[in-house]
Formats: structure tokens, C-alpha cells, sequence
């Protein structure tokens, strides 16, 4: 398959000060994307699920190995961070990724950029039946907004461009509460995730049906669109559950925000 290189017309937001930029591009294997990097701070690669490995050129994980670009990568999360070594750099890589593979060049030719986001969203002509379910497209999300601490420490650029709020709020039920700990906002894929905290201190063990839960905001009922729940709280415990809102494929836009008032239906089986 013949391979051409993307040319760089994608969604650019530029920093004002460092002219950094933030870009989204469709995941497609005919194209050798071109990122560019610089020394003074990470470039953060990010797939819409867990990368099963990569392969490099010119890149190392360790600055002493003589390598034009420093790869930092932590295995089963869906990012790596590069930056050059030297003034002029350039390096490449392959991305393994669903059992596909997406090819990667590194410059330093140019304004770096600060995150580079790779969509679900392939080219016309594509094969349709490439593009993964709804469902994996959801937990991918929850996957990256579980790991939204561990980026706000690591990875401060990739984590800016995650708007993420923690309302506490609080919905009460007879035998149990949800609290509202984070909501997580995705720009590019227009979803919302909610971590919710579900607390029974009865002793007696509460349920509720994960397939009919949903988010009210204001006066709108957004069912979730997305799961992981069991349905079950048990006595004098409590139960993490992370829900997506929005993002519906084929649906329009919600463009919800973190800001809203959240409160939770959560109706018994």
C-alpha cells in the first residue's frame, strides 16, 4: 500500500506566546504523519485505545543512547511523549495500534507541536468496517480519563487540554448516594465522562440497573451512553462507576461543558 504524506490541515490551536499547537488528525495507515518537535518540551502522541508496542528509528528511551529523539512511553496507556535531543533532529516511528500500523516521522523543521491527537474518524473511501464499535470507542475514553492524575503530574501539556471539573454534587436515593466526583470533557469526540461515587450505609445491600442510568443536567435527561457499573452497592460500602454522556455516534453535537449542575437517575432493576 502506498504510502503519502499527510499534509498538515488539521484542527490547530496555537499557544500564544510559544506558537505550540494542539492538532487532530483521522487515523489512516496510507499516511506517513509528519509532528513536529522541539527540545524545550514534550510532544504528547495520542491513540484512541492502549498501543500494543512501537517501533523507532533516531529514537530512544534514554537520553545517553546517542538518539536524535527521547521517547517516553508507559506500556498499556494510549500516549507517548518525544522530544529531540539536539537542535536539528529527526526521527521515526511505527505505531502498532489495533492491529494496524501508523507511521510516524519527527522534525524539528518548524513551530513544535505540544499534543497531537489521532481520531476514529477515517478518510472517505476508507473501509467502514475498520472503524471500531461505539463501545470501544467509549472506554477508550474512560481509559484516558482514568489516567487524567497521573497526566496532570507527567504529561502538563497533554493534560491542559482536558477540561475536567469535580462538582461533588450529590443525589440521594433510600438506600444509597451518588456523588458526582469528576466530569471529564473530550472535545474531539463531543462525550463527557462522569466518575461517580456510590456510597450505601445501610446494612443492607442496595442495586440499581447500570443499563437504565443516566445524567440530568438542568432541565435534560442524558442517558448514559456508556456503562461500567454492576448495579450493585454493597452494605456499608461504596462503588466507583465511570459513565459517557454524549458523543453518540450519528447524533448531533451536545457540546456539554464540565460547569453544569449534574445529578444522577439511577432507577432500580
Amino acid at each position: 500500500m502506498e504510502l503519502r504524506t499527510l499534509a498538515l490541515i488539521a484542527l490547530t490551536v496555537s499557544a500564544p506566546l510559544s506558537h505550540a499547537s494542539v492538532r487532530a488528525y483521522p487515523l489512516d495507515e496510507r499516511i506517513v504523519y509528519t509532528v513536529r518537535i522541539g527540545r524545550e518540551a514534550p510532544t504528547t502522541c495520542v491513540f484512541p485505545g492502549a498501543l500494543t508496542a512501537l517501533e523507532g528509528a533516531a529514537v530512544a528511551t534514554k537520553p545517553d543512547d546517542n538518539a536524535a529523539v527521547l521517547l517516553s512511553h508507559q506500556p498499556g496507556t494510549d500516549y507517548f511523549s518525544v522530544r529531540a535531543l539536539r537542535e536539528t533532529a529527526t526521527g521515526a516511528l511505527n505505531v502498532v495500534f489495533r492491529g494496524h500500523v501508523f507511521a510516524l516521522s519527527f522534525t524539528t523543521d518548524g513551530a513544535p507541536d505540544r499534543v497531537v491527537r489521532f481520531l476514529d474518524e477515517p478518510f472517505a473511501g476508507a473501509n467502514p468496517a475498520a472503524k471500531p464499535q461505539a463501545s470501544d470507542r467509549f472506554a477508550a475514553l474512560v481509559a484516558r480519563a482514568k489516567h487524567a492524575a497521573q497526566l496532570a503530574v507527567n504529561e502538563s501539556a497533554l493534560a491542559s487540554t482536558l477540561a475536567r471539573a469535580q462538582p461533588g454534587t450529590v443525589t440521594a436515593y433510600p438506600l444509597f448516594t451518588v456523588t458526582v466526583a469528576d466530569v471529564f470533557r473530550f472535545e474531539a469526540e463531543d462525550a463527557l465522562v462522569v466518575r461517580l461515587r456510590f456510597a450505601n450505609e445501610s446494612t443492607t445491600a442496595a442495586a440499581y440497573d447500570p443499563a437504565q442510568l443516566a445524567i440530568r443536567v438542568g432541565t435534560t435527561i442524558h442517558p448514559a451512553v456508556w456503562c461500567d457499573g454492576s448495579g450493585a452497592v454493597p452494605p456499608r460500602g461504596h462503588s466507583e462507576v465511570f459513565a459517557v454522556i454524549g458523543g453518540t455516534p450519528g447524533g448531533g453535537r451536545t457540546n456539554l461543558g464540565v460547569g453544569e449542575r449534574f445529578s444522577v437517575i439511577a432507577p432500580r432493576p
